[in-house]
């Protein structure tokens, strides 16, 4: 993840000694007008200003800019209030017990002394079980129960659905996600027909499963103004399922914590609008995801919350995702200046996790007027360093000149021995080396977890248009589903030492997730009949000029998890005589009604029940 330059950096700071005690008196005795009016924004370290966290209006209207909240909000504060000294806040961290010095940070042992990956599965598993690990059989059975609930309270008729129905459903939601169409019809319509989804279900069906889809009794849900109100009452029992087994996968050492946006611009109380994102409206989630891009913790942003009066808001969002990671065994979690302060990376280590982020100009608890200003990095040159430690907890605080200004804090890691960054020179023409601290290489190389996992889920995204705002969170839960098993089958593979080559890329792990769902263990589905290759030009077969020529198989044999689910697989008696797809010693004329492949049926010679059993 980049470094982004910090907007908050003064750039007319004078230049400061290195001697800090009474730099610092003196500044108290020089307190001026300008500082009263800074006070207002630069809070206490660790509390973070409002703008650290989107608001969110609690009715269902738009919902408006953060930015432009805060503009109003100034626009009505007096300025008679601004100016008057504000009381001291027990709870505002004192700067007394930080103690920066320009000394080298003591050498700590932060060794990861986690226990290993557990050993793989022993049989190879398919890409279903993975997506079964994180959306379970139980969450299905729900998803029936209050969809034959939710339809009888509002048409007063039960849609009388089940199990092979809902898992099918979810499986053409994914292969949609897979193959795009502007309309959802257009997937039926006989012009761009899709048989995968058309065969399946038809849209009549599809359409009163997605108009029913629930999750939870709508009866019973708290009104709003009542002490157990709930934004996410709706989409509750599938979150707590999946943050559930997303916790129980085996923890890696390094971890980031960031926001996701879930694209969407209905109308939800929920709706945020976040102007640098990629996708600038949607509903934002905080994640805590793994170097590899799994997802290892999550929530859901409602709105404005309780304050901790300790850490502010986003500290008390990152407490609540690594309340789950083990303490005391080297993990090492990584954030930006949203989430970081001096005093939560106190806290972290004193916790047993070791931290490390970017942080802001007004969250320093003094040493801002220690360390060297811009000006004078400037002057210095670009690669510029400047630092300090706090003698009493040994955290380190650097300051570098890159294009920008770019300051970091960590509890075990400090400026080192970092290789030197390539940067174009304007001036020069050509690319220079720059030092870079050991800091800077360390946020760089573990920061990414989260943007990974939002590249992932983007590539195959669910897409359908919906008028309700839960389903776009239903969606969210399938795409971290279909990740998460993914990156564990990686892991999987790694263990086994498995050839690149050989393992499933994203799109296909997806595609047979879906046709698995589709077909493994339905009566009635069939797989589809595709051929391979470019179709002829010509109606007449080759045959005629060539007899002898022996013809690819038009028809790929289907994937284990449909192959071996022993339902809806009978024999049925073709005229035309082709190779057995078995034993590939003989010819038959029986192909299998669900797979569509000929295998021997004879006296001597059963291939057709050898071929539906696992050897």
């Amino acid at each position: 993840m980049p470094f982004e330059v910090d907007s908050n950096l003064s750039e007319t700071e004078e230049d400061i000694d290195d001697d800090g005690d009474d730099e610092i008196s003196q500044f108290q005795r020089d307190l001026n007008l300008e500082d009263m009016f800074e006070d207002k924004a630069n809070k206490s370290d660790g509390k973070g200003s409002d703008s650290d966290i989107s608001k969110s209006s609690d009715d269902e209207e738009d919902v408006v800019s953060d930015y432009a909240e805060e503009l109003s909000d100034a626009e009505d504060d007096p300025v008679q209030e601004k100016i008057q000294p504000r009381k001291k806040d027990k709870n505002k961290q004192s700067k007394n017990n930080i103690k920066w010095r320009k000394i080298t940070p003591a050498e700590v042992d932060a060794k990861f002394e986690g226990p290993p990956f557990p050993d793989p599965p022993v049989h190879d598993l398919e890409p279903r079980n993975y997506f079964d690990m994180f959306f379970g059989h139980e969450l299905i059975e729900t998803i029936i129960e209050q969809t034959d609930l939710y339809s009888v309270q509002t048409s007063g008729k039960n849609i009388q659905t089940n199990n092979n129905e809902i898992e099918q459903f979810i499986g053409i939601l994914i292969m949609m996600g897979i193959v795009k169409y502007p309309s959802y019809r257009m997937y039926w319509s006989p012009e761009t027909r899709i048989p995968a989804i058309a065969d399946v279900m038809s849209v009549n069906r599809f359409e009163n499963l997605k108009r029913y889809f629930h999750i939870a009794d709508n009866s019973t849900m708290p009104k709003q103004g009542e002490a157990n109100f709930d934004k996410l009452y709706k989409v509750r029992p599938m979150l707590e399922s999946l943050v559930s087994k997303c916790r129980d996968v085996p923890q890696e050492q390094y971890h980031s914590i960031d926001e996701q946006m879930i694209p969407t611009k209905g109308r939800s109380s929920l709706r945020q609008y976040l102007p640098k994102k990629p996708h600038k409206w949607g509903i934002k989630v905080w994640a805590r995801c793994g170097n590899s891009g799994i997802v290892y913790d999550f929530e859901v942003y409602t709105g404005k919350q309780e304050e901790d009066k300790e850490f502010g808001k986003v500290g008390a969002v990152v407490n609540r995702l690594v309340q789950h990671l083990p303490k005391n065994l080297g993990h090492k979690v990584y954030f930006d200046n949203l989430f970081t302060s001096i005093n939560h990376v106190k806290h972290l280590k004193a916790e047993g996790i070791w931290a490390l982020g970017t942080i802001r100009s007004n969250r320093l608890a003094g040493a801002d007027k220690l360390l060297k200003s811009k000006k004078v990095l400037v002057a210095a040159g670009r690669g510029s360093i400047d630092y300090r430690v706090d003698a009493n907890s040994n955290i380190a605080l650097v300051r570098w000149l890159d294009n920008g200004l770019v300051q970091l804090v960590s509890s075990f890691v400090g400026i080192g021995n970092g290789n030197p960054v390539k940067r174009w020179s304007a001036k020069e023409k050509k690319k220079i080396d720059v030092p870079c601290p050991q800091i800077v290489h360390e946020y760089n190389k573990h920061m990414g977890g989260v943007d990974l996992c939002d590249m992932l889920m983007a590539l195959y995204r669910i897409k359908l248009r919906k008028r309700k705002w839960y389903m776009h969170i239903v969606y969210y839960c399938i795409g971290v589903a279909i990740v998460n098993g993914w990156l564990l089958y990686r892991r999987h593979c790694e263990q086994k030492k498995i050839a690149g080559k050989n393992v499933l890329h994203l799109l296909t792990f997806q595609t047979q997730i879906a046709h698995s769902l589709l077909y493994a263990g339905k009566v009635g589905s069939q797989v589809p009949q595709n051929k391979r290759g470019r179709p002829s030009l010509s109606p007449q077969s080759s045959d005629a000029s060539n007899p002898h020529k022996r013809q690819k198989a038009s028809v790929p044999i289907p994937q284990n998890d449909v192959r071996f689910d022993k339902i809806g697989h009978f024999p049925l008696f073709v005229e035309k005589q082709q190779r057995c797809r078995f034993c590939s010693g003989g010819y038959s004329r029986v192909k299998c009604s669900k797979c569509h492949v000929q295998l021997c049926l004879v006296k001597d010679r059963n291939c057709f029940n050898a071929f539906h059993h696992r050897s």
